[in-house]
């Protein structure tokens, strides 16, 4: 059964091997384009990386501006949700509006 298993998994293996497109893959990935494509691919994810760091590493700042830093997005932040809010009242709004004029083309 073991030498039936061998046999078997050698012709599996062979026509894999002799398979036009393995033989394209084979042929891409041991050439000169393959080596290409993987440092460009490596150098552009390396950039990235250090982009990534460099946005969101530690900020070398004294507690001053760290303290205001703080305060100005606190403040942010609530203009933001009051900014919402009047987005969510301004929609009830204008759907009422939509309606009442409706309303009046009916009449």
């Amino acid at each position: 059964m073991a030498k039936d298993f061998k046999n078997t998994s050698a012709e599996i293996l062979s026509d894999l091997l002799s398979d036009e497109r393995v033989k394209r893959v084979r042929e891409y990935v041991r050439g000169e384009d393959f080596k290409a494509d993987r440092e460009r691919v490596r150098q552009n994810a390396a950039e990235r990386l250090k982009n990534i760091r460099n946005r969101y590493g530690a900020k070398r700042r004294d507690p001053e501006t760290a303290a205001r830093e703080r305060d100005l997005t606190l403040r942010l932040a609530e203009v933001e949700a009051e900014s919402a809010e009047i987005r969510i009242r301004l929609s009830e709004l204008l759907d009422e509006e939509e309606k009442l004029r409706s309303a009046l083309d009916e009449l």
